[in-house]
């Protein structure tokens, strides 16, 4: 039987672990992420079951065990700790904090029917430092991965060489998810939806960079779109996520147009307040263009330009409603009559206020060159403004 110490990855360890006990075996993170998973888990109670399958504690056995004080003793004892809540509907667990000096990096949990042996005890505290090792090693790979993600997101040059040593190549699609409710969520989701979207053969690589979840894969976006959308749905933490799945291109060379997309797509559902939400670029063309008229707006300070913007100063120095017209005018499609139904007005007064626009403002609503710029102008003032409440520009832009 080959030693803990030549398993090559997590999993080997715990298998090879798992030998060692007799009893499945989990390696976990310190939120409580599954990091790692023996085989045998058929015998498993329902919460180890959960916790695989959603490859975290799920929360209500999380606040069972902290209610216990398990958490407790497993962050401040050197030993192998007990814990039996069958209350709880769990079987009994023995359970070894993993540190590095003070530093908690996370546990190692084997479902057993009665307490350890003096002997199993040794195995599983031997264990430990090497685990420790492991997922330093893991840690530190990870930080050079995230560095080569953040490159290859950036595009040109530096994301051909990027995607070189990441071992990428051809069709690329970025996937941003975020959320504007608990950035923490977004660090919970990211080992269980790359990992998701590693078994349909996608070959992902991942980064959080700036509290974003970004994935690049080597698939299609409707792919990616259905796997990511399954994702979500199956609730947890994902249903307090939004995703972005940008435009599927060519190579890593254009990765920053794919990443654009899937940023203005999450901006866009996070200004909304939605949740649990995974929308392709196809499925929000509209509300990208808006998301970059608006960054070229704001960037080239155009906003005193245009006809929003001279039907606001009319509106400022007189009194009156030309905007509010406008946006019902316009969202009903020139529909004058569901337009007035809209403003509770009389449709001769809506019309009177068209013209006032005309005469007095210049801007003609039978144009449809203003029409155009009116409606872009509108939608994109109404994204700055939900920005805005929220107190940040976000995601960050690149």
């Amino acid at each position: 039987m080959r030693s803990l110490s030549e398993a090559p990855d997590l999993f080997a360890m715990a298998g090879a672990l798992a030998n060692l006990l007799g009893a499945p075996v989990t390696i976990e993170d310190h939120d409580a992420r599954v990091l790692a998973y023996s085989d045998g888990q058929m015998s498993a109670d329902q919460a180890r079951t959960a916790t695989i399958l959603g490859r975290q504690v799920p929360p209500e056995y999380r606040e069972a065990l902290r209610a216990a004080g398990v958490y407790r003793r497993i962050s401040t004892q050197d030993g192998v700790v007990y814990a039996d809540l069958a209350d709880a509907g769990m079987k009994p667990r023995a359970v070894v904090g993993i540190r590095a000096g003070d530093e908690l990096l996370g546990s190692i949990w084997a479902l057993v029917p009665a307490e350890l042996s003096a002997a199993q005890e040794k195995d599983l505290l031997e264990a430990v430092p090497i685990v420790a090792d492991a997922l330093l090693r893991n840690r530190a790979r990870d930080d050079r991965a995230g560095e080569q993600v953040a490159a290859l997101l950036e595009g040109g040059a530096d994301a051909e060489a990027a995607a070189a040593r990441l071992g990428l190549a051809g069709r690329l699609t970025v996937l941003a998810v975020a959320t504007t409710t608990d950035a923490a969520r977004v660090d919970r989701t990211a080992g269980a939806l790359t990992l998701r979207l590693a078994a349909s053969a996608t070959r992902p690589v991942s980064a959080v960079l700036d509290g974003v979840l970004y994935v690049v894969v080597t698939a299609e976006a409707d792919a990616v779109h259905r796997i990511v959308a399954d994702f979500l749905r199956r609730g947890g933490d994902g249903g307090q996520l939004v995703a972005g799945i940008g435009r599927t291109v060519p190579g890593p060379a254009h990765a920053h147009r794919s990443r654009s997309d899937a940023d203005n797509i999450v901006r866009m559902l996070a200004g909304r307040g939605s949740a649990g939400v995974a929308l392709p670029i196809q499925d929000a063309f509209v509300d990208v263009v808006t998301a970059r008229v608006a960054d070229v707006i704001e960037a080239e300070d155009l906003g005193g330009y245009g006809p929003l913007a001279a039907l606001e100063r009319f509106d400022a120095e007189r009194g009156t409603e030309l905007v509010k017209t406008a946006r019902a005018y316009l969202a009903r499609g020139g529909d004058v009559s569901a337009a007035a139904a809209d403003l509770t007005v009389h449709p001769n007064t809506l019309r009177n206020r068209l013209r006032k626009a005309l005469e007095a403002v210049g801007v003609d609503f039978d144009d449809a060159d203003t029409r155009l710029a009116l409606m872009l102008q509108l939608k994109a003032a109404a994204l700055a403004d939900r920005t805005a409440r929220r107190g940040e520009r976000w995601p960050p832009r690149q």
